[in-house]
């Protein structure tokens, strides 16, 4: 599944993510041969990340929140205070200058202290198409709020344009 591999590229804990104390930045990659990524946080775990497989016109977005929705494991399987195994349904709410869109997502349970929320969008989607031309984006999900630092709108063009 392209998903689960675009996905293990941005698979960092929540805990790592909240242990690192280096500085946050954008960065880039795309290979020809393997999934694009634009990731933001330190280095070794970003908080914030975009995958796509090239040229499917598809991103998916993993964004890491401090909220804990997961209580316990039973065998492989994440479960919350209510008994509902994860992953659970979260709105990822997307802003751009003056552009937004809200879709679904989905909140993953992990061994760290907080909880992985993904969802998919669009290359062609008019919030995307703004941060490319910006750099600046801001992600909410369960009640959490990422304003990174605007990334360089060349960077994000160029990640956009390995998925397009």
């Amino acid at each position: 599944m392209r998903i689960a591999a675009v996905l293990a590229l941005l698979a960092v804990s929540p805990a790592a993510a909240q242990a690192q104390p280096l500085p946050a930045a954008w960065s880039v990659d795309t290979p020809k041969d393997a999934p694009a990524t634009l990731v933001y946080g330190p280095p070794a775990a970003p908080s914030l990340g975009f995958a796509c497989v090239r040229k499917t016109g598809q991103i998916t977005v993993r964004l890491l929140v401090s909220r804990r929705l997961a209580d316990h494991r039973t065998g492989d399987v994440w479960i919350d205070a209510a008994g509902i195994a994860a992953p659970w349904p979260a709105s990822v709410a997307f802003a751009s200058a003056d552009v937004a869109a809200t879709l679904r997502g989905q909140a993953h349970g992990g061994d760290g202290a907080g909880t992985a929320v993904t969802t998919e969008i669009s290359t062609a989607a008019p919030v995307i198409k703004a941060f490319g031309k910006t750099g600046a984006i801001t992600l909410t999900a369960l009640s959490e709020t990422a304003s990174p630092a605007p990334a360089k709108p060349g960077m994000v063009r160029k990640f956009l344009g390995a998925c397009r």
